[in-house]
């Protein structure tokens, strides 16, 4: 029953890395002028920081326009819409414990246009996970494998003078 409940646990920090793990920023925004107009195009890009022990592999990424903004990939003939999707392969691999080097979104920026005003600030659009492959644990197979000092065998045996 015991390794039923490891199997679990193990299936549940899965399921669970990503927002414990993945740190995603919207960075490089860049807007025209000093203020954000209606229907003006901003441009931004992504970055991805991974602080836990595996490595994401493929991670497939959802744009999606929020309170009526409309978002487009990067790449001239990207339609404007109210959501798109980064394939895995596209912004690709995301390596365990990479703090100090995060992934950013390559190619052109990627944009957005809010299709109303507001007084205050609000939410234009959000950017989550839609899937990763785990470096089936190699980076704890080999990044965590060490001496173990416990882990020993002593021969004893009597020796005669002969």
């Amino acid at each position: 029953m015991a390794t039923i409940k490891i199997l679990e646990d193990l299936q549940k920090a899965y399921e669970d890395y990503p927002h414990v793990y993945l740190e995603l920023e919207i960075i490089e925004v860049d807007v025209p002028g000093n203020v954000l107009d209606t229907q003006e195009v901003a441009t931004y890009r992504i970055r991805a920081t991974n602080r836990g022990p595996v490595s994401m592999n493929n991670v497939g990424l959802r744009v999606t326009g929020l309170n009526g903004t409309q978002v487009k990939a990067n790449g001239a003939a990207a339609p404007w819409g109210s959501s798109f999707d980064i394939p895995g392969e596209y912004f690709g691999n995301i390596p365990g414990h990479n703090a100090g080097n995060p992934v950013v979104s390559q190619g052109s920026k990627y944009s957005f246009k809010p299709t109303s005003a507001s007084t205050v600030a609000r939410d234009l659009f959000r950017v989550e996970v839609t899937g990763w492959e785990a470096d089936s644990t190699r980076h704890l197979d080999t990044g965590h494998t060490r001496a173990d000092p416990e882990a020993k065998v002593i021969y004893s045996s009597a020796v005669s003078a002969a």
